[in-house]
């Protein structure tokens, strides 16, 4: 057994959990205090997963060189979508890859000099094998190398691939075992699971099979109209138009009953879902699983009962904390059940590296690192806001999701950081400004490219836009404003708005 007692024990060296871990030090830094946590990685290096998947190597994540400012700006991290957060911002993307979707081995490359740069305690070779919680409190995280004992536990160990349960599933190639394309020339191949990882399987093989299908109980949604990254990628969506165009290609809406494998391929028994029930066996060369990934916490069900959202992701609360085990985190793509399938990005690198700043400062306070994140703020309130609606990639990349806190106390404004909005909500305090970038109901249009713009009106601003949310003895009350071509927030135009609402706050200050 490790007998030393660690103040934070991370499961899992992908993005997620070293993120997590680099904040975390570079606050014990501040402090010139020494980190005790330890990493756990089951493989023999960081980032493992992306050695496998995507499966046909390309991501979908941007990695946008040139922005009109410095590669090191926060306005340029909006639009560097792989990197991880760093203060010195040394470690960047865009030095391992120039492509905008880049490889998935630069994710890797990436990760693992982190790792050495910040001389991160990553435990390699290292399974996670169950966690149990002793009668004082502290955690038990056994692993094939023994006991590590810990304040508290982050979760960051990714998602795995699904399997459906489908009579005859079992004959079929999975995601993960897909073939070289060649495999599959002049053959009718049919591809179940119509999201991005059955449109890359589709595009991989676009010029090689003769007949491509895909099948799932859902319509295909795209991102461009419906502002979830998950959702189809347009570098994902050929099939989808050659369904369209009628070129060997068709996206089904089927429950599938039975794959039986026969001779040459398989005889699979579809029942439409717009066809009035109609029910059909079509013959294929060749079908593949893409079924799509949740999180694989089995022993958490198993020790602690740990609750699904959307039956995929574990139940958390604004903090990333367990609702069902105190003490007990969740970081990377674990931390999607809040937002999924909203406009937010937790399930993607570029979303939920800012839940895993969040969270590293909220361990932080809980170990004892850091005192507090309230920090009187230098310059008037309202230039502040301003600031971080033109800079900000935290509230950029997660909107409607994290926000900037902020709290009058007295005649004084103080920042409270980086908080999720679930946290905003669940405060029992008052007083409070909570900034975020979000959408409107962009669901009521069914053009995505023909949204109508109101000018002057910006509660219909639907792209998006600043919204302001304040907290006092009434409830909580939001204030929008308007949308803007370039997002970017001209003093003349929002300094005014931004004003009133202060003023307005500051007025019911008790005196």
């Amino acid at each position: 057994m490790n007998k030393s007692i660690y103040d934070v024990v991370i499961i899992g060296g992908g993005p997620g959990g070293v993120q997590t871990a680099i904040t975390y030090y570079e606050l014990c830094k501040e402090q010139n205090i020494t980190p005790n946590i330890a990493i756990l990685e089951a493989s023999d290096k960081a980032g493992h997963s992306f050695t496998k998947f995507p499966v046909h190597g390309k991501l979908i994540s941007n990695n946008k060189l040139y922005t009109g400012k410095a590669p090191e700006s926060r306005f340029s991290e909006r639009f560097d979508w792989n990197s991880l957060i760093t203060n010195e911002k040394k470690i960047l993307m865009r030095n391992y890859s120039r492509h905008f979707y880049p490889e998935r081995e630069a994710v890797v490359n990436m990760l693992n000099d982190l790792v050495e740069a910040y001389e991160l305690p990553v435990h390699t070779n290292t399974k996670w094998t169950g966690t149990s919680k002793t009668e004082d409190g502290l955690f038990e995280v056994h692993t094939s190398k023994g006991v590590f004992v810990t304040r508290y536990v982050v979760v960051a160990t990714g998602l795995e691939p699904v399997t459906p349960d489908i009579p005859g599933i079992d004959h079929v190639t999975k995601y993960e075992d897909m073939h070289a394309k060649e495999y599959y020339r002049d053959k009718r191949v049919l591809i179940l699971g119509k999201g991005n990882s059955g449109t890359e399987c589709a595009q991989d093989i676009l010029n090689e099979a003769n007949v491509i299908m895909l099948a799932s109980p859902s319509s295909a949604r795209l991102a461009f109209k419906t502002h979830y990254v998950g959702n189809i990628r347009a570098v994902n969506s050929i099939i989808a138009e050659n369904y369209q165009l009628k070129h060997q290609s068709a996206l089904l809406d089927c429950h599938i009953r039975n794959i039986e494998k026969v001779e040459d391929g398989f005889d699979v028994t579809v029942e439409y879902i717009h066809a009035n029930g109609e029910v059909e066996t079509l013959f294929f060369n060749e079908v593949v699983a893409a079924t799509g990934f949740k999180s694989s916490l089995q022993s958490l069900v198993e020790d602690f009962d740990i609750k699904w959202l959307h039956n995929k992701f574990p139940s958390i609360s604004g903090t990333f904390e367990s609702t069902e085990v105190e003490g007990l985190y969740f970081a990377g793509a674990q931390t999607h059940g809040l937002d999924y399938r909203t406009t937010t990005t937790s399930g993607f690198i570029h979303g939920f590296r800012y839940n895993s700043k969040i969270l590293a400062h909220h361990l932080a306070e809980k170990t004892g690192a850091i005192d507090s994140r309230s920090k009187a703020l230098t310059m008037p309130v309202e230039d502040y806001v301003l600031e971080e609606l033109n800079e900000s990639p935290d509230l950029w990349l997660q909107p409607g999701y994290v926000g900037q806190l902020l709290k009058l106390q007295g005649d004084n404004w103080i920042s409270l950081g980086y908080r999720t909005k679930n946290e905003f909500v669940e405060m029992n305090d008052e007083s409070l400004l909570f900034l975020t970038m979000e959408y409107g109901d962009i669901h009521q249009f069914q053009e995505s490219f023909s949204i109508p713009r109101e000018p002057g009106d910006p509660d219909k601003s639907v792209h998006i836009h600043p919204v302001i949310r304040v907290k006092d003895d009434r409830g909580i009350h939001a204030f929008n404003l308007e949308e803007h071509l370039e997002s970017r927030f001209s003093k003349d135009v929002y300094l005014p708005e931004i004003k009133k609402i202060i003023m307005t706050m500051e007025a019911k200050q008790p005196v």
